[in-house]
């Protein structure tokens, strides 16, 4: 069991953050932002959403601040760590919440109070918001289901349905995709890729003895620079042989462990770092990739500003049919508040073995739901004054 801070540091260095109790306004970290690409900060400053997205690290410890007077009579569960209404996704067979770069142990509040502040902020983009309080409420009545029946079974929401209709794209088109998003890598970096794969493959073949000789054989490799919230993360797409020779390859996303350290009422580190991610995924996700491993520092050295050790790194398989949701996607109310309801769902029932946690977080949620619907507009409020700071408004 992690240890919870009862109190929250007043100045929080590790992560160079926003200073909101005096401020009053959710910054970015200064680091993420003077990294960002010219084309993301544009995006920032034109879309609350996207800035949500990107703050996710100060967002985090304001709610930590928030409610630190609670944490200590809080069970530990597994978080997302980064729920909000666009980390939905589906596949050919599989849907739900995705992306947990960022998952770790603590307080529910964590998710909860992320997830309402995204449906206010879509909510308000989509011309919504005298709907927000019946999209919390919806929220609420399926994390309920989710803590009380966790091997509920739920119904595939109807924009799932809709969007899985329309044409999806071949597997040449797929591998046409990735390679386009493969940015170069100088000759050393990429050569260190090819041979710290070797190291990858080994720990692949712990679980998956079935995948046969050749198969991480690199054909291509690059950096990838997409994302939001992960913008200052490093990345690498590889493209790998597959299976056989002919036209099944395979893309495998390699990402350097985001650093959590500093967000007070969440669990530190885990050894190694990846181990949280790979819980996360073990745990919350729907949506399986058919190669997963974690590791240690890998595939490419780190910046000469930094610890050669400082990370770990994590590696997953591109499934060729995923597809993410945007908001845009959102033909109705009813479409969001499905989303939400089965997102809710989905993080109600994190631990299903574990009935006592469940129980004391079914008590403690139905205890603080008010306060976690008034702290969440006033977060939601710092968070827009940040963003208007930064969009000149």
């Amino acid at each position: 069991m992690m240890r919870l801070h009862r109190t929250v540091l007043a100045t929080i260095s590790i992560i160079g953050a926003a200073q909101p109790s005096s401020q009053g306004q959710i910054r970015p970290l200064p680091s993420a932002l003077a990294s960002a690409p010219a084309l993301l900060v544009d995006r920032l400053r034109a879309d609350p959403f996207t800035y949500f997205r990107f703050v996710n690290r100060a967002w985090t410890a304001r709610v930590c601040e928030t409610l630190a007077d609670v944490v200590a009579d809080m069970p530990v569960l597994r978080l997302h760590g980064d729920a909000h209404v666009e980390q939905y996704a589906f596949t050919k067979d599989a849907w739900g919440l995705v992306d947990f770069d960022d998952s770790t142990r603590g307080p529910e509040f964590v998710d909860i109070v992320r997830f309402l502040g995204s449906i206010d902020l879509a909510a308000s983009q989509r011309g919504w918001a005298h709907e927000r309080d019946a999209l919390w409420d919806r929220f609420f009545a399926g994390y309920r289901i989710g803590l009380t029946n966790p091997r509920h079974r739920p119904v595939e929401p109807e924009i799932i349905r809709r969007l899985r209709a329309q044409k999806q794209l071949t597997r040449v088109a797929f591998l046409a995709v990735a390679e386009s998003q493969m940015q170069p890598m100088d000759e050393a970096t990429s050569k260190l890729v090819v041979a710290n794969m070797d190291a990858f493959e080994g720990l692949v073949r712990r679980d998956r003895r079935d995948l046969p000789a050749g198969y991480f054989i690199v054909k291509h490799a690059g950096w990838l620079r997409i994302g939001v919230g992960s913008a200052a993360t490093r990345k690498v797409l590889i493209r790998v042989q597959g299976a056989t020779a002919a036209d099944d390859d395979v893309i495998l996303e390699a990402k350097e462990v985001s650093n959590l350290d500093g967000v007070t009422c969440v669990e530190a580190r885990t050894t190694p770092p990846a181990l949280r991610i790979a819980d996360g995924t073990r745990q919350l996700s729907r949506l399986k990739h058919d190669v997963f491993a974690i590791g240690p520092t890998l595939l490419v050295a780190a910046p000469a500003d930094r610890e050669e050790h400082t990370l770990d790194w994590w590696l997953a398989s591109w499934e060729p049919s995923y597809r993410e949701i945007h908001l845009s996607d959102l033909r109705s109310v009813k479409d969001l508040g499905d989303i939400i309801y089965d997102s809710a769902m989905q993080l109600g029932a994190n631990e299903p073995t574990d009935s006592t946690s469940r129980k004391q977080a079914l008590s403690s949620v139905v205890r603080l739901e008010g306060r976690l619907r008034k702290e969440t507009s006033v977060i939601v409020e710092e968070l827009l004054a940040g963003w208007r700071e930064l969009a000149g408004r």
